[in-house]
């Protein structure tokens, strides 16, 4: 019974002492390592709510979100695989919808949403490009790439612009001159 014991005793022991590998300074622990450009957290089928003071301030929908970090602090947070965004008003109305195919939040809460962008407002005007970021602290919206404002009684086009997020006061950058009356 004691060789048992003590055969036993060395298995163990060695099981012990054999996890890792040796160095000079002792036993180290095998790491995985997440490379430089992979995110640290990936989610699918997201749906995101921000509150302000228990008011819906912003929802946010994406097929694929992932999370990228530098030295443990989120750089950006990449969404794919469709985007859609409402920002609402203190009454509680969808006030802007955003869709696009994807999209980047930054730290600040700036949105930037790429490729196959449409932006509805409440009232009725649609704007379609390629690009364009959402100011989150100004909540404003601004692109310096083509685009086609169309409300119920005017088309207009041109490249870059800037807006408020009801889309009822906008600038655009380089006005191509075209303007056409719907009937």
């Amino acid at each position: 019974m004691r060789a048992l014991i003590s055969v036993l005793l060395v298995l163990t022991a060695q099981v012990l002492t054999s996890c890792g590998s040796r160095t000079e300074t002792g036993t180290v622990a095998e790491n995985l390592f997440i490379g430089e450009n992979d995110p640290i957290q990936e989610s699918w089928n997201i749906h995101l709510t921000v509150y302000d003071s228990a008011d819906t301030r912003l929802t946010l929908k994406a097929g694929h979100l992932s999370v990228y970090a530098d030295n443990d602090n989120v750089t950006t947070r990449h969404l794919d695989q469709g985007v859609y965004v409402e920002s609402y008003t203190t009454q509680g109305e969808v006030e802007t919808a955003i869709t696009a195919n994807t999209g980047i939040i930054h730290p600040n809460g700036d949105l930037e949403a790429f490729e196959d962008v449409v932006i509805r407002s409440l009232e009725g005007t649609t704007i379609r490009t390629d690009y364009i970021k959402r100011i989150a602290e100004s909540r404003r919206l601004w692109s310096d790439r083509y685009i086609v404002i169309e409300k119920p009684t005017e088309t207009i086009r041109g490249y870059g612009f800037e807006s408020n997020e009801n889309l009822t006061d906008y600038t655009i950058f380089k006005a191509s001159g075209e303007s056409r009356q719907n009937p």
